[in-house]
């Protein structure tokens, strides 16, 4: 049996992470993953699905960049300068204290300047502030493998790895530094470090083909080995019924027909252009279905509101558990994937409902582009247009709806998914970690 130490930056455990600590475990092997706390402090906890899970403290997660150094060395010196004041003149401790806080909090501001200045960016700041937290955490825990879940963690995964004589293996989750959201300095950033680090990885994952083509290119790689974000379809879901979930909750008559979006509410989605495109849709049965969570959903109800299609065309549902998510998928009839190509990871993008509507056995509309195209177009499994404002949705939605050809785009996934869930691709998986496990547990 293996010891596999997984590292994982986010708080929220993507699927894709679970399955294949599963997996390993289904193998024999043991895991234990460090992920991040939703608060300052550490915890350790054993998973439902037995894994060992660490949740890193935020109190522990401490920039490495030169402005964060400066900031600390100059409050440093202030603190300094207030012990001094406070042993030398203790009747003068109220103004040195009133000395300190105003120091402090101008310090603090010229770490916002200084951090703006840097990065560029107003949003974020250091894109990449987890090696000492992962590195620390890491240690008392010895591996037979070091298994690190996209950027931000792969220089501690790499220390860790060198540290202990062990493999390394990195599974990118995404293009990391390609993220609209970032400055074109913490794009520099994180490309520099991918590209310094993936080097060190014996063995890489990407999520897809084109990604993983990119990488090659990129870095001058091998092409790492393709690992879908696929999933296995819960018991609770049975592929040959009909359910009508969101029809009776909504309370929608059995003539509407139900296009869906599920999945977070963000920006750089399309999403703003997807409910302003259901006021151009000329198909008069079809409404829009928006299940999904998130802050940005308040802009896109107002958004319906003004249109007047709030609770008329377009209808707002909250998440539901991975449990019940199928069922709800399977009640519409197309699912839509709008993504618009903002950066290189949503023109080459995968995301988790692709599959998810596989596995609902739910006929698609995707943005024209490569991958959504090979799994989409290709396989026959719905259509796809290019999206680039609202009016090209709404023409989108009224082709895929007038084309009556839902019954040959059902069929076409049922015949295929059971290939595209992640049975079959736990098995590519565990097949390319074996050579690595088995090496160290021998």
């Amino acid at each position: 049996m293996a010891q596999v130490l997984m590292l994982c930056h986010d708080q929220h455990l993507d699927r894709r992470v679970v399955a294949q600590a599963v997996t390993l475990i289904e193998q024999g092997h043991s895991v234990r993953l460090l992920a991040l706390s939703y608060n300052g402090d550490t915890t350790d906890e054993t998973t439902q699905e037995g894994f060992q899970l660490t949740r890193i403290g935020l109190n522990d997660i401490v920039p490495e960049n030169p402005t964060y150094n400066g900031y600390m060395s100059r409050q440093y010196k202030l603190n300094d300068l207030l012990n001094w004041g406070a042993n030398r003149y203790p009747k003068r401790l109220g103004v040195f204290q009133r000395t300190f806080n105003f120091g402090s909090k101008l310090n603090w501001a010229l770490y916002k300047f200084l951090l703006l200045a840097r990065y560029r960016n107003r949003s974020l700041h250091d894109p990449l502030p987890f090696r000492q937290a992962f590195v620390k955490h890491g240690l008392p825990h010895t591996a037979d493998v070091v298994q690190v879940h996209d950027l931000p963690a792969l220089e501690a995964g790499a220390e860790l790895a060198n540290a202990w004589g062990v493999p390394l293996v990195y599974d990118a989750h995404e293009l990391y530094p390609e993220q609209k959201s970032f400055s074109a300095i913490q794009r520099q950033i994180c490309s520099m470090a991918e590209a310094t680090q993936i080097k060190k990885a014996d063995l890489v994952f990407a999520v897809n083909e084109s990604i993983g083509e990119e990488m090659s290119r990129r870095y001058g790689i091998t092409k790492p080995v393709t690992l879908l974000n696929a999933i296995d379809p819960p018991a609770e879901f049975d592929p040959e019924a009909r359910y009508d979930l969101l029809r009776e909750k909504l309370g929608l008559s059995a003539e509407r027909r139900i296009l869906l979006f599920q999945g977070g509410f963000a920006p750089y989605r399309n999403l703003e252009s997807l409910v302003e495109a259901m006021a151009h849709v000329k198909t008069p049965d079809v409404d829009l279905v928006m299940m999904g969570f998130g802050a940005f959903g308040d802009l896109l109800k107002l958004k319906a509101g003004k249109l007047n299609l709030m609770g008329n065309r377009i209808h707002f549902l909250p998440a539901v558990p991975q449990s019940e998510l199928l069922q709800h998928s399977a009640s519409a009839d197309i699912g839509i994937i709008p993504y618009p190509h903002v950066d290189l990871n949503s023109y080459f993008c995968t995301p988790n409902k692709l599959f998810e509507f596989i596995q609902a056995g739910l006929p698609i509309l995707a943005n024209d582009s490569p991958e959504l195209n090979r799994f989409v177009k290709l396989n026959g499994f719905g259509c796809s247009a290019k999206m680039k404002s609202s009016k090209d949705i709404a023409r989108s939605i009224d082709a895929a709806f007038s084309q009556n050809a839902l019954p040959q785009w059902r069929s076409a996934i049922r015949l295929r998914r059971g290939e595209l869930a992640w049975s079959g691709q736990g098995s590519i998986y565990g097949q390319a970690m074996q050579s690595l496990l088995l090496k160290r547990s021998a």
